[in-house]
């Protein structure tokens, strides 16, 4: 025989006794606990709470009846049977005050003992299973009624968004509903964007209860990387379609830290996807209670993440769309006027539809769109314009199933929709577009009501096949336009190489005499060369050591001349953008510099150069570069020549100065001259093409702009500083290599 799994209390004060009927009562029940007297088995009633007692009467210290009576100023319905060796009326009309349910004489055969706790472990047993089912029963109520405006609020959020899309007053409307609904303290809305070309994670949009403190604020919440300890396994979670949810005890730090200077003691975050791309995610904190989600609001509160994600992927392609037709606006309105005119037309005829039911019934034998009742699976009734709309006549449609109709693949899709038995208690209506037979394109609304006291499906059909064609001619143009567009980008592209190569030659044809002296330089020593090696033929003194020195010597001056030309000719080249190699910007300078340092020192200027002895490294193109800095210095120096026919006095000293440096993020490049500056007025023009304070036949305007592209193209920024008539500072910042 199984043990009744109810605990019992002996209290007895007889060892012998007790002993015996523990022994005996311990195979029968669960748990046992026992007392030698009144008062030890009152402090074990307080401690154990058992579901049954089993005492005697006189005991010391405390006897039987004393004991109950102080148990029953707690508890009037503990079970009690009093077995004792004294049968007197007295003590037995005493137990019947106190509410005892038996009364056994001592000795008690054992069966007749276990009979009587048997009877009353199974009232026991049976008033627990009726408590446990009326708790359970409670907690099943109380959970349907939280889905219930779960749900609710579902529908309406899913409402607002599909009729009004989706801005920040629907977004904070929705949250408000379902804030309100869940019965949590706070909901929110985090969105995934890229900052510095990696992925990092804000809050946007926020709800709160009354009395929760607003984190929308929070700075911890804004920029938040991907990729960082606090949010890295979020990221993992979410991105994969998985929830985070759980009590903030459990989190682990820092993201625990963060979590709980919010007053959090739990929450669930839900992701959201817009076209299987993960957009970011909902949440819902409650600083109250340590709550668990039950399976039924996770799957509501998915659904609604699920078509918060198709409303916003729907926002985004109508913008989109918006963007990319707006030349094709009128045209679309030409096709789609008449199908805008039924939709108004339905509109109209949907409104009066609830006016009254003579009203209802003009609307419904004149209205523009098909009007189907739908009982049983089958058509029960149409509109005049069904027939025009299917292209058959009522004996042909009434009787049928609707998904009949239909091409094969819209079948399962119209089934579900209209065979679905829920009844929407705030009238939400369903659509779907649906290809029939006859090759039209339908827009089917459908709504549960009820008919004659069943259950029925209204349809509202819509001809939409001119919409569909025009927008498949939109799709059409969209193609062409978007080649168009690729064909333009080349050929600017094209241009652009062009205007940088004219930019070299100008520039080269501008430092022509710098060249000639560099190359003149090595020629000479040449001539004087020769002419000593002559000159030693001629006298006879001929050292072969001495002929070997001058002979070598030569060749380095022609090598220098070689150097200077292939150096020319291949920064006057046209270059292939897409080589990228490691550049050394101090080479960069000496080589630029080189092809203008004669026209800087026959002018009196002073060069500084403040460039470090390690090399300073960068990727990209090394003829581009220099072309850049060719450029700045040639821009310096006209400024400084410039301020130089400005002035009064011989006091002015013409000045360049080059900087190089870099530190953990950045290269940082620049070249400062004191010359006449960039006034206010013009200084955010000087990167535009052509845009120059020069005349004509000194400059186009062109080498601010393409230096501003190459240093772009090298994922660069270059600044400019300038005050009119002191000086001139343009800063390049490159990426270390």
């Amino acid at each position: 025989m199984a043990k009744l799994e109810i605990s019992l209390l002996l209290v007895e004060d007889d060892n012998i006794i007790r002993n015996i009927y523990a022994q005996i009562l311990s195979k029968h029940i669960s748990k046992l606990y026992t007392a030698k007297d009144g008062s030890e088995g009152y402090d074990s009633y307080l401690e154990n709470n058992p579901d049954l007692i089993l005492t005697d009467i006189k005991m010391p210290i405390m006897n039987g009846l004393d004991m109950i009576k102080k148990i029953r100023e707690n508890d009037k319905s503990m079970r009690i049977i009093i077995m004792s060796a004294y049968g007197e009326s007295r003590f037995f009309l005493k137990a019947i005050e106190a509410g005892v349910k038996g009364f056994l004489i001592k000795p008690v055969e054992t069966k007749h003992l276990l009979h009587r706790i048997e009877e009353q472990a199974n009232d026991i047993l049976l008033e627990k299973r009726l408590k446990d089912e009326a708790i359970k029963r409670v907690v099943a109520e109380h959970e349907r009624d939280k889905g219930k405006k779960i749900l609710k609020a579902l529908s309406q959020t899913t409402g607002i968004f599909f009729r009004k899309g989706v801005n920040d007053n629907t977004v904070n409307e929705a949250l408000q509903l379902v804030g309100e609904n869940t019965n949590v303290s706070r909901v929110y809305l985090f969105k995934v964007h890229e900052l510095d070309n990696k992925n990092h994670v804000s809050q946007i949009y926020e709800w709160n209860a009354k009395g929760m403190i607003p984190q929308i604020n929070n700075e911890n919440l804004k920029n938040i990387p991907a990729n960082s300890d606090i949010f890295s396994s979020w990221v993992k979670l979410l991105s994969n379609h998985q929830n985070v949810m759980g009590v903030i005890d459990d989190f682990k730090e820092p993201t625990k830290t963060i979590l709980v200077e919010q007053d959090i003691l739990s929450l669930l975050a839900i992701p959201i996807f817009v076209k299987n791309s993960w957009w970011g995610f909902i949440g819902f904190d409650d600083c109250v209670s340590k709550r668990i989600w039950t399976t039924s609001e996770i799957n509501a509160l998915e659904m609604l993440a699920f078509n918060l994600g198709g409303a916003i992927f729907r926002r985004d392609v109508e913008e989109e769309m918006r963007k990319l037709n707006i030349s094709l606006e009128e045209r679309v309105w030409e096709r789609t006027k008449d199908l805008e005119q039924e939709v108004t037309e339905r509109t109209i005829a949907e409104r009066l539809l609830r006016d009254s039911e003579e009203k209802y019934r003009l609307i419904y034998e004149n209205a523009n769109d098909g009007i189907l009742l739908i009982m049983n699976s089958t058509i029960s009734l149409i509109n005049p314009k069904m027939t025009e709309v299917l292209e058959l006549s009522p004996r042909d449609i009434i009787g049928k199933k609707f998904s009949s109709l239909v091409v094969h693949s819209y079948i399962k899709e119209v089934e579900d929709l209209i065979e679905d038995e829920i009844i929407s208690d705030d009238n939400i209506k369903n659509e779907l577009q649906i290809q029939m037979l006859n090759g039209k394109w339908l827009l089917l609304r459908v709504t549960k009501i009820m008919w004659d006291f069943e259950p029925a499906t209204l349809a509202f059909i819509s001809d939409i096949t001119k919409q569909k064609n025009a927008e498949d001619d939109l799709h059409e143009l969209n193609r062409d336009l978007a080649k168009r567009i690729k064909e333009e980008i080349d050929r600017v592209k094209v241009q652009q190489q062009l205007l940088v190569q004219k930019s070299k030659l100008e520039s080269i044809g501008e430092l022509s005499a710098g060249l000639a002296h560099e190359i003149n330089q090595p020629l000479g020593g040449i001539s004087m060369g020769l002419e000593n090696l002559l000159l030693s033929t001629t006298n006879n003194d001929v050292d072969v050591e001495y002929l070997r020195n001058k002979v070598n010597l030569l060749f380095n001056d022609i090598d220098r001349i070689k150097k200077i030309i292939e150096h020319v000719r291949l920064f006057s080249r046209e270059q292939d953008n897409s080589i990228i190699e490691v550049v050394s910007l101090n080479n960069v300078i000496y080589n630029a510099l080189s092809m203008v340092r004669k026209k800087l020192t026959d002018s009196n200027f002073e060069i500084s150069l403040n460039i470090p002895k390690e090399t300073i490294e960068t990727m990209g193109n090394q003829y581009r570069v220099e072309q850049v800095v060719l450029n700045l210095i040639t821009n310096a120096r006209h400024a400084v020549n410039e301020k130089a026919k400005q002035s009064d006095t011989n006091e002015y000293k013409k000045r360049i100065s080059i900087d190089l440096d870099k530190n953990k993020k950045n290269i940082i490049l620049s070249v400062t001259d004191n010359g006449i500056g960039i006034s206010k007025e013009i200084i955010s023009n000087i990167f535009d093409p052509f845009f120059t304070t020069k005349s004509e036949e000194k400059g186009t305007g062109l080498g601010l702009s393409i230096s501003y592209g190459i240093i772009s193209e090298m994922n660069g920024e270059i600044d400019v500083e300038s005050i009119e008539g002191e000086y001139t500072r343009i800063i390049i910042k490159l990426p270390n290599k």
